[in-house]
Order: structure tokens, then C-alpha cells, then sequence
């Protein structure tokens, strides 16, 4: 008797259950959209019946690329990369890794526990060269008797110990109000950009050359589309770095404000006063954009704090704030301008506001055959802002700590380049200049031509900088991890970031000085037997001088002269392979106005060349080979000891997943 109460006891608790578990019935029938005339009855889940889960966001994802980059190179003549220490570059060098500090190995995790919120970070890993095994860069390679176990993989000395974040730990939220669409971005770093004078990096006319690749160029599902992308839109698949600032601190952005308005707001750091110095240092600034007909009106501004000291008693830093408009002024005709104030203050410096001036007039093809951009910018010495798009050759900062230049944390890069030959497009504060951008031709045939003149609005300077296009990366390889300053034979080169440039002094003292640099790029498709064949040719020729010419200069009447031309054609073998080749030739001559050497008594006479073949193999899926050999020679015919020559293999290898 009591077995059997129990039973009825448990199977009503069971049906009871099953019960609770139930949905109700709908209370109509429902129409099934793709059968029209018949009708549905959603029925419930009954009982125990096994139930569907609902559709739910991912909760986690690793994905990241991995990229193999080895260098050789073979020295004919011995460089002197350093006079203090009489070093001079290996004769043959193998060097696993990449120059630039890139990683070999980046791990990117993101997790979605909600439609509107998000986070992510990256790892990353450098090559495993640690131990005292050979003479390698570094302490050479990791001994086995010191690897650990795979019982206990945290002791030894592990192969990873270069692991750590890349873009920091980031979180992401998207709120969606009766007021407005609000964004949220914190932690690490984030991409980011506000305008020209603010916020944004440099991308120019995209008159660029693609032989060498860059180490953050992505993987593409064919290695031809990199060249016909190039050839057809004038532009290479880039990720999200391009021409955006690295930003960490909180990133707020709010659409479907009322007005049609925009804002975006930042609050922390970007990559030239990042770090971890106990005294106060941050960015700020934002944007407020209305949208008005075609175009828009934006209100930007950005600003940086800094201390010498911890007791905030010296402060230095710099304000800008511009107005931006971007609009159609007629049928063909667009006008994109930004005008503001800025100023940099430090204890050394006066506070005294500047302008910033940049304008764009752009006549499409609705009214010319050619299209046509006018460009006009005036940048006030007392303006400084690193992370725009004009540099500084005005303003020698005020430094925040001693750390010697080419070390991490260093300010000393913050220091004026002198005045700098550049490109159309980027400019510099302490000038005023006038562009002019056409571009010409078909589909299968391009030619892209500008003219640019400007000058300094106060002699502030005695010096010209100027950079090596050919071979620039090539050169920057003699110097491995470190960016130092007055290197190489006369200590008169400096290396940055993936490039060098060099510094020729003017006699006499600071002059106000006249730039002139007109580029010439061309482009080509054709075909070879019944295969795709791309030619891309890239002319610049500058010239800087203490008067005004509507062209560059070519005569000995300008201080330094600067002429280079690089051609490269790519030739679609197969649809996974490409033959590269490159041809480069640049030549620097300066006049007896500049640096003399002592010996031959006559001022510098470069010339450099450069020959490269090249290979582009696509051999699985997210995964390419890509073979690089290049010829270089340069060398100062008037600077004995300035010169080098041989060969530089590299190979690379990247897989996406």
C-alpha cells in the first residue's frame, strides 16, 4: 500500500512538472508567411519533450596570425653604423624577427556575453631567442636543458617570455535610448580618429610602392587582388589602423541625437604620452557634427596635460580646437575646410595662440575631364600637436623625463626634425603652402600628377631634413630594435620607426626657407599571354631653396636638391603566383651652402640604386609565401665613408585564423 502511494505521489509531482514546464497555447491561428492560404498552429513544448535552445550570441573566440620573417642580408662594404663605438654592420647577418618590434605570433580573444557588450585583448609573442647559445641577437637561443617540461610548463626558462598584451584588455558596449545611440569603448587600445589638425595619421594620394610589405598588410584571398586593387581604386586592403591614432582611456561616441547631431568624446592617452610615469599625463578632446544637406559642420578639439614633476607644480602640453566643414559649393564642385587655434605651453615656452589652416577645393569630373583638388594649409609656428597630420619644425619641447632617444619612454623623439622635405599632403607647422592634385587616364592606364609650394613664415632653423626612398627600409635594418639619434658615418642620420632621414646644415644661420616637390605616379594593366601584367611608377623631385620657383628647382641655386623614381611591375603567373620585380634610383646633391667635408672640400653628392625580384605564392587557405631579393647600393661621392652595398634576401611567411 505504501509502495503504491508513493508511486502516485511521484507521478503527479512528474505530471505537475511537466505542467509548469508548459507554454500556453497561442489563442488564434497564426498565418505562415511563406505558404499563403494555409494557416499554423504554434503548439507548445510539451511535457519532458526535449527542448530547442535559444539562438544566442558567441561567448568566446580566439583568432590571430602568425608571421614568420627572416632576413639575410650580405654586406660588400663595411658601414660605420656607429662612430663612438667604430662599429660597423655584420658582413653576413641572418636575423629572425622583425626590425619594426612587431610581433611574430599575435592571439586576439573576444568574448559577446550580450548583443551590446563586448571585450577583447591581444597577446602577443616575439621569437623564443633567450638563452646564451651562439652569437645571436639578444642572449641567443634557449638551451634544451633549460626548456620546461611539459609536467610543469610554468619552470625553466620558458620559450614565451616575450608574451604579453599588444592593444591591452578592451571592453564595448552599445545602449540603444529614446534620447540616443551610445557607444562605449575602455581599457586598451583603440583606433581613432577626429579630423586633420586634431587627430588622424597620415595616408596622403596613396602614392606609395608595394614591393616590400608592410607587417601588418592582411592576408588576401588572392595575392593578385593586392595589385589590381591598386591599379583600379588607387588603394591596398589595409586593416583598421589605417590613418587612425592609437588611443587608450574611454572612447564615447553617441549618434541619433536630436538635431542630427553626433559626439564623440576621448578621455586618456595615445601612443606619444602613453607609459607608465607615476606624474600626471593624459589626452583629451572629441567632436560635436551636425549633418547639414551633403555634407556636415563638426566642432573638434583636442588637447594634451603633462607634468615635469609629481607635484604638478610645471605643466606643458598643447590645446587645439577647429571648425570643420565639409560641403558641395556647386555641381562638381566640394569644399572641405578646417580653421582653428592652437597653442603649446610649457615653463620654457610662451602661451601664445596660433592658427591652423586647412583647406580643400575638389572640381570633379562633372565639370572637367580631369579631376582637380587645390589644397591650401598655413600652420602658425606657435601650434604644436604631434598626433595630427603636420609635423613640428618650430618648437623644441620641453622634455618630461631623461631617458636616452631609442629607448622605450623616451620624449627625445618628440624633438623638431629641422625642416623637412615631405610629401604632397603632409605638412608641417611654421608653413604655408599651395597643392595642386590631377589625375588622368582610363581603366587600364593612370597617371596621377601634383605640384606643391610652400614656405616658412619665420626663420627658425639652419637645418633640412630629409629621408632615402630607396632602400629606406633596407637602411633602416642596419640599426636592429632601437631608434637612436646622430648614428652612422658623420652622425648625421637618425632612424625612426620602419625609415631614417638625415640632417644637412645651412651656413650662415636660420633662414626661412622655400620647398618646392612635384610626384608624378603611374599606373598600368595589361596583358601577356592572356595573363595579368601591372606596372606602377613613382617620381618625386624636391628641392628647397631661399626663394620662390612655381616649380622645383633644378639648378645650384637650391640648397639640396632630392630626386627619386621607383618602378615595380607584378606579373600574374598563376592565380595563386606573382613575379615582382623593382627597380629604384634616387640622387641628392646639395650646394656649397651646406656641409662641406673636409677632405674633398665639396658639399654632398648621393646616389643609390636598387634592384629587387620577388615572389607571391598563395599555397593554402589564409596563407602566403612571399619572397623578397634586392640589390642595394649607395653611396656619397663626396662623403668617402658614407657607403654601402650587397644583397638582402627576406622571407615571409603569414597565416590568418
Amino acid at each position: 500500500m505504501k509502495r503504491t502511494v508513493l508511486f502516485i505521489i511521484c507521478i503527479c509531482c512528474l505530471l505537475l512538472s511537466a505542467w509548469a514546464q508548459q507554454k500556453p497555447f497561442p489563442p488564434t491561428v497564426t498565418p505562415m508567411p511563406q505558404s499563403e492560404g494555409q494557416d499554423s498552429i504554434n503548439y507548445p513544448d510539451l511535457g519532458l519533450f526535449p527542448k530547442k535552445p535559444d539562438p544566442v550570441l558567441y561567448t568566446f573566440k580566439v583568432g590571430g596570425t602568425y608571421r614568420f620573417f627572416g632576413t639575410y642580408t650580405v654586406q660588400k662594404d663595411p658601414f660605420l653604423i656607429s662612430e663612438a663605438g667604430n662599429d660597423t654592420v655584420l658582413q653576413k647577418n641572418v636575423f629572425i624577427g622583425d626590425d619594426s618590434q612587431l610581433p611574430n605570433l599575435t592571439l586576439n580573444f573576444s568574448g559577446r556575453p550580450s548583443e551590446r557588450t563586448s571585450w577583447g585583448f591581444d597577446l602577443y609573442a616575439f621569437q623564443f631567442l633567450d638563452g646564451q647559445i651562439g652569437q645571436t641577437y639578444g642572449n641567443g637561443q634557449v638551451k634544451p636543458a633549460n626548456r620546461p617540461s611539459i609536467y610543469s610548463p610554468l619552470s625553466g626558462t620558458r620559450m614565451a617570455t616575450n608574451l604579453g598584451l599588444l592593444l591591452g584588455i578592451n571592453l564595448y558596449g552599445n545602449f540603444q535610448t529614446d534620447f540616443a545611440s551610445i557607444s562605449v569603448k575602455t581599457g586598451g587600445i583603440h583606433w581613432v580618429s577626429i579630423s586633420d589638425l586634431t587627430l588622424r595619421a597620415f595616408t596622403g594620394y596613396n602614392r606609395f610602392t608595394l614591393f616590400e610589405r608592410n607587417p601588418w598588410d592582411p592576408v588576401v584571398k588572392d595575392v593578385e587582388s593586392r595589385y589590381s586593387t591598386f591599379q583600379q581604386a588607387g588603394v591596398i586592403n589595409q586593416d583598421m589602423r589605417w590613418g587612425e591614432r592609437a588611443f587608450t582611456g574611454t572612447i564615447v561616441e553617441m549618434s541619433q541625437l536630436p538635431g542630427d547631431l553626433t559626439l564623440k568624446a576621448l578621455y586618456g592617452k595615445t601612443e606619444l604620452n602613453g607609459g607608465f610615469l607615476t606624474i600626471p599625463n593624459l589626452s583629451f578632446g572629441g567632436q560635436l557634427k551636425k549633418t547639414v544637406r551633403s555634407g556636415f559642420v563638426a566642432m573638434n578639439t583636442f588637447n594634451n596635460q603633462t607634468y615635469t614633476d609629481s607635484l604638478n607644480t610645471a605643466g606643458i602640453g598643447f590645446n587645439i580646437a577647429t571648425i570643420e566643414v565639409s560641403q558641395p559649393l556647386a555641381k562638381g564642385i566640394e569644399l572641405h575646410s578646417e580653421i582653428g587655434m592652437g597653442r603649446y605651453f610649457s615653463p620654457e615656452f610662451e602661451n601664445n595662440w596660433g592658427e591652423a589652416l586647412n583647406l580643400k577645393l575638389h572640381f570633379t569630373d562633372e565639370i572637367s575631364k580631369i579631376p582637380v583638388e587645390l589644397h591650401y594649409f598655413r600652420v602658425s609656428p606657435r601650434v604644436l600637436n604631434n598626433n595630427a597630420l603636420f609635423w613640428n619644425t618650430a618648437i623644441v619641447e620641453t622634455r618630461n623625463n631623461t631617458i636616452p632617444a631609442g629607448v622605450v619612454g623616451s620624449s627625445a623623439l618628440l624633438f623638431p626634425f629641422a625642416s623637412s622635405l615631405t610629401a604632397i599632403g603632409q605638412f608641417t607647422n611654421n608653413r604655408h603652402g599651395l597643392n595642386i592634385n590631377a589625375e588622368i587616364g582610363k581603366k587600364n592606364a593612370k597617371l596621377s600628377i601634383a605640384n606643391g609650394i610652400s614656405e616658412e613664415l619665420e626663420a627658425l632653423s639652419d637645418q633640412i631634413s630629409f629621408g632615402h626612398p630607396v632602400n629606406q627600409l633596407t637602411r633602416s635594418r642596419f640599426w636592429r630594435w632601437n631608434f637612436p639619434t646622430g648614428v652612422g658615418p658623420y652622425n648625421r642620420y637618425n632612424v625612426i620607426f620602419r625609415d631614417i632621414y638625415e640632417i644637412a646644415r645651412i651656413s650662415g644661420g636660420p633662414v626661412a626657407k622655400r620647398f618646392n616637390v612635384m610626384e608624378i605616379q603611374g599606373k598600368y594593366k595589361s596583358l601577356i599571354d592572356l595573363k595579368n601584367f601591372y606596372a606602377f611608377l613613382l617620381c618625386r623631385y624636391s628641392s628647397v631653396q631661399d626663394f620662390l620657383s612655381p616649380i622645383t628647382v633644378f639648378s645650384e641655386r637650391a640648397y639640396l636638391r632630392h630626386y627619386s623614381s621607383e618602378l615595380e611591375t607584378y606579373y600574374a603567373l598563376h592565380k595563386n603566383l606573382v613575379l615582382a620585380t623593382y627597380t629604384g634610383y634616387e640622387r641628392i646633391l646639395a650646394n656649397y651652402d651646406t656641409d662641406i667635408d673636409d677632405l674633398s672640400n665639396r658639399p654632398r653628392n648621393q646616389e643609390g640604386w636598387g634592384f629587387g625580384l620577388g615572389l607571391d605564392y598563395d599555397f593554402a587557405k589564409n596563407t602566403a609565401l612571399y619572397l623578397r631579393h634586392r640589390w642595394f647600393s649607395f653611396e656619397d661621392r663626396n662623403f668617402i665613408k658614407d657607403r654601402a652595398s650587397g644583397t638582402e634576401t627576406i622571407v615571409e611567411i603569414k597565416l590568418a585564423f
